[in-house]
């Protein structure tokens, strides 16, 4: 047993007390003494043990508010708590270990009891010293890695600045900035269902540069020739010029980290692509809700003029038919008879083709619709002009928004 162990007993009952010290005394642990909470928490604090017996029922502060007080300072926050309790109810288990106890002792126990879980917590203490260990090492480590390199801290910084590209332009800007870092000088060309685009650290591209880059066997990618490098992505390409290879340790990271940023800016092509098709959506729809509001226009005003010079041509009707019977030399009855029921027809008629109150109100609501969903779409082109555009958006021309149907 390690004799450097150091033990606290916190206990009122003496006798315990002297079960405990003979046990662990011959195993060659050191132990310390406490006959209640507040004298071992002053212990605790005053030299930090390896492990803690707590009592749970004691005169002033209770086993659990004293684990709870020594939870909560950090000098004794990790040292491991055994409560020694009377009762071994799951209650009572469930209590201590929301307590922040590490492990449960019933009273009475036998010394061989005792000493196996003191011997796991003590194989515990020595696992987590070495794991410690370890972690400090590999933590040291990795530190002086990120110290004799800005690599992964510039590449991370390209990642963060990504997706606040809007463009191609930008984003092959941000690209050059980054690789500048590195003292790469690159070409870089990116491709969409539009064409082809072109983009430099220096601006300037040679015929041939563009020949080889576009030349390059697709399926493979990357390609070594001399000092220069090509990387192929589905959608872009990039040339270095001027690869480090006189450094072979610091070549063979660029090369690592070249993949990394094509992946992002890959991705951040299919956003801008996604984006711009959007954009062109909503300016189609933009345009089609123009037309169709303008023409529901002209319907309505239509319909209703229509149905007005339909009124007009039946009053004209029964005038004249008024004049034409008078001629016909009919009776009076007769006369009364057909242009009662003429003029009855006639009003049926006029109420049956009259829906202009219908109309208006169906047409009203289709159109203050479509002049909602106009002026919501309209934000939406503006505000994706807005991102890919340096100066400010062009609207897009629409019918007036201020038509009234009626």
């Amino acid at each position: 047993m390690n004799s450097n162990v150091d033990i606290l007993v916190v206990d009122d009952d003496k006798v315990v007390q002297k079960i405990v010290k003979r046990s662990l005394e011959s195993e060659g642990i050191t132990v310390r003494s406490a006959l209640n909470g507040e004298d071992g928490l002053a212990k605790a604090y005053n030299s930090t043990p390896d492990i803690i017996l707590l009592d749970v029922e004691m005169p002033g502060l209770s086993g659990y508010e004293v684990c709870h007080q020594l939870r909560e300072n950090p000098r004794t926050s990790n040292v491991p708590v055994v409560f020694i309790s009377s009762h071994s109810s799951l209650r009572e288990r469930m209590q201590g270990y929301e307590a922040g106890a590490d492990d449960y002792l019933v009273k009475p126990f036998d010394p061989e009891h005792l000493m196996a879980k003191i011997r796991v917590l003590i194989k515990y203490l020595e696992q987590k010293a070495s794991l410690e260990k370890q972690y400090k090492l590999a933590e040291k480590a990795a530190l002086a890695a990120m110290a004799g390199t800005s690599e992964l801290g510039v590449a991370m910084d390209f990642m963060t600045k990504i997706f606040s590209y809007n463009s191609y332009e930008t984003l092959a800007q941000g690209f050059f900035l980054a690789t500048g870092k590195f003292g790469l000088n690159c070409c870089l060309l990116i491709v969409d269902e539009g064409g082809s685009y072109w983009f430099a650290t220096d601006g300037n591209i040679s015929p041939l540069e563009k020949e080889m880059i576009e030349m390059a066997e697709k399926e493979t990618r990357i390609i070594d020739f001399g000092s220069r490098t090509i990387v192929n992505y589905p959608g872009i390409c990039l040339l270095v010029r001027n690869m480090p290879i006189e450094d072979m340790e610091r070549y063979g990271r660029t090369k690592d980290i070249l993949p990394v940023f094509l992946q992002g800016m890959e991705a951040k092509i299919h956003a801008l692509q996604t984006e711009l098709a959007l954009m062109q959506q909503s300016e189609d729809l933009l345009r089609s809700f123009g037309r169709i509001r303008t023409d529901l226009y002209y319907l309505a005003k239509t319909l209703m003029t229509n149905q007005e010079d339909s009124a007009k041509v039946m009053h004209q009707m029964i005038r004249d038919l008024n004049l034409d019977l008078l001629r016909m030399a009919l009776d009076d009855d007769q006369e009364k008879y057909l242009l009662n029921r003429i003029e009855s027809a006639i009003e049926e008629a006029a109420k049956r083709i009259d829906a202009s109150p219908f109309i208006a109100n169906s047409l009203s609501n289709v159109f203050l619709n479509l002049k909602t969903v106009t002026r919501k779409q309209r934000i939406l082109v503006e505000t994706f002009i807005a991102r890919h555009t340096a100066g400010p958006a062009e609207e897009v021309v629409i019918e007036d928004d201020n038509i009234e149907l009626f």
